[in-house]
Parts: structure tokens; sequence; C-alpha cells
């Protein structure tokens, strides 16, 4: 009996442990950029190939006409569906009218994880490698026609009040992006997986053109900005809902250099670098050592970057605000000049 019973216990438990690991693969097949997202962070040769996520089903597609024929036309079957144009974005909403009720804004938060966009093509991530930087660009192939209305096929967007106004402008001949906020608040955000202790030195360039009226991070109730640009690091287990985020914000009132946790998230330290509207409509040229402000905003050694996000919002303050976001670069940092005079020979 106690035979029995021992054989009965090892089935049970190994009936288990095939019963998770059966559900953890059938997580995985079932969510492709889960499970590339998971690939890519855990690593891969840097500049390897994305793989394309698999094509929509067909009915999601639209259909191309035939051609004219040169015979009389028999009857056909209905031409196959074409998938979409390399570049394709999903067109963004129009903003609404001054004079209309705003929709009502949810409770803002500060980086969460961004909504997955399915697509018909994957853009390659900016990895870590042997190279002297690591560029984070607005557009990898810049549009037909400018500006262009949307979101471009490398970046994720994440509405979390309001409606998002998302261009790709060409200003002073730099193709950018044009962020408008009207009571509203989202973020975009890339893909980069690299370590900033290889790659320290963040550099961009932004304008702002609008600020919010009466914003200020020191206040949860005034917690809006025109220009934010965040750093994410993910955590394990959880890493698209568990990270460590370094911001770097232009604010309406608080003073440069102000360094403080946001109001929304515990986990997001924020460093202000403009303030007011001193540089207003300029463009100002940022860098920043991100490994070091990440060792001292959190007191420990980074992992590696998962993801970089730009965001404005307005919704707090209800008004508007108006930003420009050029490329973005992850730099090595230039070895210390040595001070020691040369020898001279005898």
């Amino acid at each position: 009996m106690k035979r029995r019973r021992r054989r009965r216990s090892s089935r049970v438990g190994l009936a288990l442990v095939a019963g998770v690991a059966v559900a953890i693969a059938a997580l995985l097949v079932a969510s492709p950029r889960h499970r590339a997202y998971y690939s890519r962070l855990v690593g891969g040769a840097p500049g390897a190939p994305e793989v394309p996520a698999p094509a929509p089903p067909l009915a999601a597609l639209r259909p191309v006409p035939a051609p004219p024929p040169a015979v009389p036309p028999r009857p056909t079957q209905p031409a196959p569906a074409s998938p979409r144009p390399p570049g394709y974005a999903m067109p963004i909403p129009s903003e609404p009218s001054r004079g209309a009720a705003a929709p009502p804004a949810g409770p803002k938060q500060k980086i969460p994880p961004p909504s997955t966009r399915s697509s018909l093509m994957v853009a390659k991530v900016p990895r870590g490698g042997p190279g002297e930087q690591v560029a984070v660009k607005i557009v990898d192939e810049i549009p037909a026609r400018l500006p262009f209305a949307g979101v471009p096929l490398a970046w994720e967007l994440k509405e979390f009040a309001g409606r998002a106004h998302v261009e790709v402008v060409l200003d002073e001949d730099r193709v950018v992006f044009r962020l408008a906020s009207e009571r509203s608040s989202y973020a975009l955000y890339r893909d980069v997986i690299l370590d900033v202790k290889d790659f320290p030195l963040l550099t961009w360039s932004w304008k702002v053109t609008k600020l919010p009226a009466g914003a200020d991070i020191r206040e949860r109730t005034t917690d809006d900005q025109a220009g934010q640009v965040y750093v994410i690091f993910p955590r394990w287990p959880f890493p698209r809902i568990n990270s460590d985020v370094v911001g770097y914000i232009w604010d309406s009132r608080a003073p440069p250099g102000l360094r403080v946790a946001s109001s929304q998230s515990t986990n997001v330290k924020l460093v202000v670098l403009q303030s007011g509207s001193a540089r207003l409509g300029q463009w100002v040229r940022e860098e920043r050592n991100v490994h070091q402000d990440y060792v001292e905003l959190f007191g420990k050694e980074p992992p590696r970057v998962g993801q970089i996000a730009i965001m404005i919002d307005s919704n707090d303050t209800r008004s508007e605000a108006e930003a420009f976001v050029d490329d973005l670069a992850f730099r090595r940092a230039t070895p210390p000049a040595s001070s020691a005079a040369p020898s001279g020979s005898r």
C-alpha cells in the first residue's frame, strides 16, 4: 500500500510540473512580442536582425484591386490582401477642438509598460556593440512625405489621458518628433538594449515651444512637463512592469539641477535639466552620464537598459504643451587625458 501511495504521489508531482511547463510554453507561443522581448533582453548577438512577427489574419488587411484585364473578364476569386508598406503607422485620432469637452482623464502614471502594437514588421532594436555609440533614431527611414502624422514603426504609443498628437516633421534641417498635448498625457517607447557601463553618455537635442501653464514637478496636482526623456532599466522577474527609471525633464518652474522621486512611482527618479521660458523656442543639446546618475539616484549599480521613452503631459494643469525631440544616442565615455608630462630624451 505504501509503495502504491508513493507511486501515485510521484505521478501527481510529475503531472503538475508538466502542466506548468506546458502553460509557460503556451504563453510564450501565444505572445510573439512578449517572447521576442524576453529573448532580446536575455541575450543574442549584438546587432542580430529581428525576427518578423507573424502576419495578422488576411481579413485585417486592405485588399488590393486587380488590374484592368486585357480580355473580357472572367469570374475570379477576390484578390488577396496585401501587407502594409514599410513604415506604416496607425493614424492617431485628431485632437479635440478647443470648444469641445476634454475626455475624462484617468489616473496618470509615469512610464508604465507600453501597450503592445501588432505589425507585419519588427524594427531593428539598437544594441550595444563594438562601435563608439548606439543611435536611437526618431525614424530609421525618412518618410516620403513630411510632416508624417502618426507613430513610426520602431516606436510604441501609450496614452494615459486624452489623445496623443504625434508628428514626424522637418525642423531646421532636422527630422524630429513634434509632440503636442492639449490636456493630455502620453509617451512614446523604443526598445534599446545596452549596458550603461559601456555606453554611459546619453545625448539628444530638444526644443520646447509651449510650456504647460502653472506646472511644477514639486506638486502632485501640477505634475506636467513639456519635455521628458526616460531611460528604463527592466528588473526581473517581470521586466515589462517592474523597472527602475531615470528621467530628464524640462519643467515650467522647478529649478534646474533639482532631483526628485516621481509622485506617481517611487521607482522613477527625475532630474530637472531645463526650466521656464528662458530658452523657449531654441534647440538645446543635452548630455548626461546615465550610469553616474543611476548610481547616485538609486545607490547601486544599474542593470541593462531595456527601453527609452519620450513623454509629454499637460492634463494635471488642464493646459497645453508642445515640444520637439531629435535623435538620441548612447556614447562611450572619453578616457581622461593623462596629466603626466611626456618624458624628454636626454
